[in-house]
């Protein structure tokens, strides 16, 4: 959450501040060194000035502060940059130290509603509150920084959207955490950092309902990250709280005191669900808690390949609480036999878990087993059992080392992909199979990944058919299919007008507005097919006597168009549409920033099905739709802002509108 003392702006105020105030564009280098002068023009090093405030007080987009070693009082900034013209301030040697709070807040570096801006390589220890603080901005990157003993956090960030912190260290905060992601920021990036020792979590995200907003984070992308010997004061290794739609892979826990990772609401506007957890390895202290710990309503995560080892007397590899087991996957881990399904009051072992349809694939082992050096050498050994034993469901393609996945016939469980020692000698030795003079892939779906033949990642438009593709061209689909983003999906509707093409991207949904005959039908009916992409809506033949068929596409637009095959659903894919009082709703979060973002179909209030359509983008980009045998009107409900909403309505017959009315009174 954002610091006691903190307020939020208003909305105006904010959007200004982010826009940054406007400044002519150019990119000027300004150098800081102690015994420098601020009275200086400060654009060479014999010219520097002498406090980084002053050179926060000056720069301009695109600008460039380069200090030298030595000790400065923090600074305090409120510029922004722009998205091709960032400020930066960087370290030139590795010994730049904030030695003092900023002059405003009790914090080494504050960035105050700054956007667009990058900081590099400070060293910034003993603090009042953080050693680093964003807050109210977007696009900032914190890199190369070591951040110890600082009263609260190491690093701090609050509603800050698009957050990056890679190879940093954060260790010894001495309040809460070593890196702190706050208040709804979407799309954080945190990777290569070294997170050790810090009093709470580690690494900690929480979307803070409380604070405004959606109290969600949601983009997150964890990866790896050396996080050890956190929460001696309580507190997880990585603790995400209202984080969604996020992806964990290949970071390495160990000696933490508290629980590995967490996936939980307390503060956030929603439960951690739809996360992917995927090739950590996590040993637990013989104090701590759960590996992995899921509860509060966080539903649909997947916990795949990982190494789940704990030191504590019964605690083991995954608790889950009853609200948090729709949807959840868990397979194919490398596992201590102790799991929770009441969260943590029982305990049963892998077999019962395997019982209740997870841990496909998993398996029980030890640290002695499966690493060259258990306690300090997290690699798996020669004869580890986790080699070639995971899934290639989320398997990243690359390790904790940045070396390729998969070796051998199959991935590694863990956050590391054991290697072949001899790869590139320019001999073909054993376990070998390409990448030596004489030997290569025949496969055209493989590519050479450190000495072996591993799946090559598809590439839709190659021609070929790889992986989880379904097709490359219409003829690899069935009849009434086409190839649409390489999987097949039903043929785009026949004959319709301006706008039904092939996306780029497979159709989420769809929506069937079904033919009912107004005799015998006085409602508007609603029905959701479970486990489908697809939601029926019977409207009393609003369409003039034929079935329609809604497709969303992925940033691609809205068709509507001529009647479906019986049984025929838009696309294959996740089911996305959710009940509402009058009506579905249909929210995607992955879809692309400039494209389709919400629709709800619902009855409209004079008699009309309407379908309710909102996006993201600059310009007004109304979704296509097909030619209609009944009139249909469309309603520019509000654009700008960067966003845009639409209605589009479809009348009933004036009789089963009436019949409509009468039934709600």
């Amino acid at each position: 959450m954002l610091a006691p003392g903190s307020r939020l702006l208003p909305l105006v105020a904010l959007v200004l501040l982010l826009a940054g105030a406007p400044h002519p564009a150019h990119a000027a280098d300004y150098w800081v060194k102690n015994g420098g002068s601020d009275a200086l023009d400060g654009t060479s090093i014999a010219t520097a000035w002498a406090t980084l405030q002053h050179a926060a007080d000056q720069v301009d987009p695109g600008d460039t502060v380069h200090v030298l070693d030595g000790g400065y009082l923090g600074f305090y900034l409120d510029r922004s940059g722009t998205v091709d013209n960032p400020i930066t301030f960087v370290a030139e040697g590795p010994a730049v130290e904030i030695t003092a709070d900023n002059g405003v807040t009790p914090d080494g570096i504050n960035l105050e509603g700054a956007s667009h801006v990058v900081i590099d390589g400070f060293v910034v220890n003993g603090r009042t509150r953080a050693g680093i603080r964003a807050v109210l901005a977007e696009h900032v990157t914190v890199r190369n920084c070591r951040a110890g003993h600082n009263g609260k956090w190491g690093i701090l960030t609050g509603f800050v959207d698009d957050f990056t912190a890679e190879d940093n260290e954060t260790h010894h905060s001495q309040i809460e955490h070593g890196i702190y992601v706050s208040n709804s920021g979407d799309r954080p990036v945190l990777r290569r950092n070294l997170v050790h020792d810090n009093h709470a979590n580690g690494i900690h995200m929480n979307g803070d309902a409380s604070l405004g907003g959606d109290g969600v984070i949601s983009g997150a992308l964890v990866e790896r990250n050396v996080v050890y010997g956190n929460g001696a004061g309580g507190g997880s290794g990585i603790n995400m709280d209202g984080v969604t739609d996020s992806v964990v892979r290949n970071n390495l826990l160990y000696d933490n005191h508290a629980s590995g990772i967490s996936l939980y609401r307390i503060d956030g506007g929603a439960g951690s669900s739809r996360n992917v957890v995927v090739n950590n390895t996590i040993v637990q202290a013989a104090d701590g808690r759960w590996c992995v710990n899921i509860r509060d309503g966080s539903t649909d995560n997947r916990v795949r390949n990982n190494v789940l080892y704990n030191l504590h007397s019964f605690r083991g590899a995954i608790t889950v609480d009853a609200a948090s087991r729709p949807g959840l996957v868990a397979e194919h881990n490398a596992v201590i036999s102790r799991f929770s399904v009441d969260g943590g009051n029982s305990v049963i072992d892998l077999a019962a878990w395997q019982a209740l349809g997870y841990g496909a694939g998993s398996f029980a082992s030890t640290p002695a087993a499966l690493f060259e050096t258990p306690g300090s050498d997290f690699h798996l050994g020669a004869d580890s059992p986790a080699l070639d034993t995971g899934t290639a469901s989320d398997a990243p393609a690359d390790d904790l080392d940045g070396d390729l996945r998969p070796v051998g016939p199959g991935f590694d469980v863990g956050a590391y992909e054991r290697q072949i020692d001899t790869c590139g000698d320019g001999a073909a030795d054993p376990g070998e199979q390409c990448g030596e003079p004489g030997l290569g892939c025949d496969d055209p779906c493989t590519t050479c990944s450190g000495c072996t033949c591993a799946p090559a990642p598809p590439v839709c438009g190659d021609a070929l058919v790889c992986g989880a593709e379904e097709c490359e061209q219409d003829a690899d689909c069935g009849a009434g299919e086409a190839c649409v983003g390489c999987a097949c999906a039903l043929a785009c509707p026949a004959a319709p007008a301006p706008g039904c093409r092939a996306p780029a991207v497979a159709a989420k949904a769809s929506i069937v507005l079904k033919d009912k005959s107004p005799d015998t039908r006085d409602q508007l009916v609603w029905k959701w097919q479970k486990g489908a992409a697809t939601a029926k809506a019977d409207f009393g033949n609003p369409l003039g006597g034929d079935d329609y068929l809604l497709c969303l596409w992925d940033g691609d637009g809205l068709v509507l168009g001529a009647a479906a095959p019986a049984g025929g659903v838009c696309a294959k894919g996740k089911p996305c549409w959710k009940e509402q009082r009058k009506g579905w709703l249909y929210k995607d979060r992955d879809l692309t920033p400039d494209g389709l973002q919400q629709v709800t179909l619902r009855e409209g209030e004079d008699g009309k099905a309407r379908i309710l359509v909102k996006g993201k983008g600059d310009a007004l980009a109304l979704p296509a739709l097909g030619t209609l045998t009944s009139p249909l009107t469309v309603q520019i409900l509000r654009t700008g802002g960067a966003c845009w909403e639409a209605v589009y309505s479809v009348p009933f017959q004036r009789h089963e509108a009436e019949q409509l009315k009468d039934k709600s009174d």
